[in-house]
């Protein structure tokens, strides 16, 4: 029986995996391995007849390399020539030789398709040919520095293991289905989750620089107000961090709100009096928050376009409609960004308000009583919020424990931190638009707080009436783009997983018949949905 394992690969990873495989051992046959490296620049360089050499008699090819997908059909070739050249003797050279394991793990959107599913397709007229991916292992683990770890692993052959026994590797077949498919599936939900994080700190980016930029013009001695440079780095910032922070557990309930509006004026017909009644009062008060928030939503548009991966490769994800169900979707990332800038905000009014606020203050340095109010209602406020993010963090759960603190406590925590900017400074709204208060230039205060006030208003305004519940019982379930772009990049996959035999016969991955295909994607479909439901 072989006992050569050929590494490709002499990166970070393809050292560690080679310093692991030093105590290896094949488990069926109790055989200790012997270890070939070669770097995946070099080995690709070699002619057909040359790599083929070097994998000849050997039992496991482990890839640790890049851009796997772009050599898959070398790598297809390169293995069949291999078992031609084995000079093993029966039976075990009708054994499955050359079980080939795709350890590199790359990132779905640096990948024009996968490249164990493309291998496996090139390979599917060969039964004996196995193709394993592995996933979920770190460099450490792989040299066995950190004891035992778990290993993810997919097969085209659903069902096994490799029998190779690495001294930090513990394999786990993947629940249910381990199949190439299903690693891929995985990928790109992982990848689509990524992406969903990065959406939702460009959009508390784009709300940051709008909220400086006017906090800037209304308090520098360069524009509207009297400050020296040597306050914005905290004063000043300090500010547009709390706005921002107030605006981003508000975005997720603004876009749902405007949603419901926009699907009761596109299916009027079948809207009831109530819900046209509450449509039209709820576009009155939204208009407000919505001309708010058009600047910070335009930046946000910009920087996701220029910086996401899956939005330069989809279509009309800059549609208003698209970016509103994003918003929605990033109900949990967006407020978990927003709890991030509230802790920094508490963090650095500690220092703002014993050096600045003196004028919260009587003469026998206690607050006077609408400072009071507010610094009760921003603790109270930072608790809810700070219950909700943790609640979040944890995961998903039983409604029953799920709708106390979404329905109910979420909304309050928003009142209350609109509260309490409105009680620190609703003393200088008689003079809101006079030039002579700062050029005409409206208060932070008023400016913050609109658009929170709006949303709740909103929001228990279709709730109270049962608009909300009527859009979500006639509605189908949205996705946010990014899980769309991974949807699609699904079924390029399963496109590139078949191939054609000598026959003609289409075969590959998945090894199942169109019917059971279309179960399979169904379920996929059914687990996003399920993972990533996003109620108005």
């Amino acid at each position: 029986m072989a006992n050569k394992v050929v590494i490709i690969g002499k990166g970070e990873f393809g050292n560690s995996l080679a310093q692991g495989m030093e105590t290896a051992i094949i488990a069926k046959a109790d055989m200790s391995v012997t270890v070939e490296q070669i770097s995946a620049t070099k080995f690709f360089a070699m002619d057909t007849n040359s790599k083929a050499q070097i994998f000849a008699n050997a039992a496991y090819i482990m890839y640790c390399g890049k851009n796997l997908s772009e050599h898959a059909h070398v790598m297809g070739s390169v293995l069949r020539d291999a078992r031609s050249l084995s000079s093993l003797p029966e039976p075990e050279g009708k054994a499955p030789l050359l079980e080939f394991m795709d350890w590199s793990n790359p990132d779905p959107t640096n990948e024009s398709y996968d490249g164990a599913v493309a291998l496996s397709a090139v390979s599917a007229c060969d039964p004996l040919q196995v193709i394993w991916k592995v996933t979920g292992v770190s460099s450490l683990d792989a040299a066995g520095h950190e004891g035992k770890q778990s290993a993810t692993v997919y097969s085209s052959s659903p069902g096994i293991v490799p029998s190779i026994d690495i001294a930090g590797i513990i394999w786990e077949p993947r629940h249910n289905k381990n199949d190439l498919l299903s690693e891929v599936a995985d990928r790109l939900l992982t990848r689509a989750d990524v992406d969903r994080w990065y959406d939702a700190s460009f959009l508390g980016l784009a709300v940051l620089l709008f909220g400086f930029g006017y906090a800037f013009t209304r308090y520098s001695e360069w524009v509207n107000g009297g400050y020296p440079y040597t306050m914005m780095p905290l004063y000043v910032l300090d500010k547009a961090i709390g706005w921002t922070a107030l605006w981003m557990i508000s975005v997720s309930p603004f876009a749902g709100n405007l949603l419901t509006v926009l699907h009761v004026f596109s299916n009027l017909g079948q809207a009831n009096g109530v819900d046209k009644f509450a449509a039209v009062l709820s576009l009155a008060i939204m208009t407000v928050p919505a001309l708010l928030f058009a600047l910070p939503w335009i930046v946000w548009a910009i920087i996701r376009t220029s910086f996401s991966s899956w939005n330069k490769h989809s279509k009309g994800l800059s549609s208003i409609k698209s970016m509103l169900v994003d918003m929605v979707s990033l109900k949990t990332e967006s407020g978990i960004v927003g709890f991030g800038f509230l802790l920094t905000h508490a963090l650095m009014g500690t220092l703002v308000v014993p050096h600045y606020k003196k004028g919260w203050f009587d003469e026998k340095n206690r607050f006077y009583g609408n400072n009071e109010i507010s610094m009760a209602s921003g603790v109270i406020a930072f608790t809810l919020v700070t219950l909700v993010t943790i609640r979040s963090l944890i995961g998903k759960g039983s409604w029953m424990k799920l709708k106390p603190l979404y329905a109910y406590v979420s909304p309050l925590a928003v009142f209350l931190a609109t509260f309490h900017v409105i009680m620190m400074g609703y003393k200088g709204w008689d003079e809101l638009f006079k030039y002579s208060t700062k050029k005409g230039q409206p208060s932070i205060t008023f400016v913050s707080t609109m658009f929170p006030l709006g949303v709740i208003a909103t929001h228990l305004l279709l709730v109270i009436l049962g608009t909300k519940r009527y859009v979500r019982r006639v509605s189908r379930v949205e996705k946010h783009s990014a899980t769309n772009y991974a949807l699609a990049k699904y079924n390029e996959a399963k496109d590139a997983g078949r191939g054609t035999d000598e026959s003609g016969r289409t075969v590959g991955i998945p090894s199942t018949s169109d019917e059971e295909e279309g179960q399979d994607f169904n379920e996929f479909m059914a687990y996003i949905q399920s993972e990533k439901r996003t109620p108005l």
